[in-house]
């Protein structure tokens, strides 16, 4: 894992939320693996920083490797 940068907002209802976007180091976890680690890293955060119980916000999340990151911040020419 190489970065985690949560974002204060309001989910798709309107309610508080907290965006968490982990960026993943390209091929750190065998594609099978994938969702067990994601799951674990969602519940290692949630249990240490509690953010419905701490802040009232909704924890979501969104991963990404490093090289889809890369790609998402390119311009895009019409």
């Amino acid at each position: 894992m190489l970065s985690v940068t949560p974002t204060l907002g309001t989910d798709w209802n309107g309610e508080p939320a907290v965006f968490f976007q982990v960026i993943l180091a390209d091929n750190s976890v065998p594609r099978p693996q994938l969702l067990a680690f994601t799951k674990q890293i969602s519940q290692a955060i949630i249990r240490q920083i509690r953010p419905l119980e701490e802040w009232g916000v909704l924890p979501y999340f969104n991963f990404v490797t490093q090289s889809e990151q890369a790609r998402m911040k390119e311009p895009t020419w019409a």
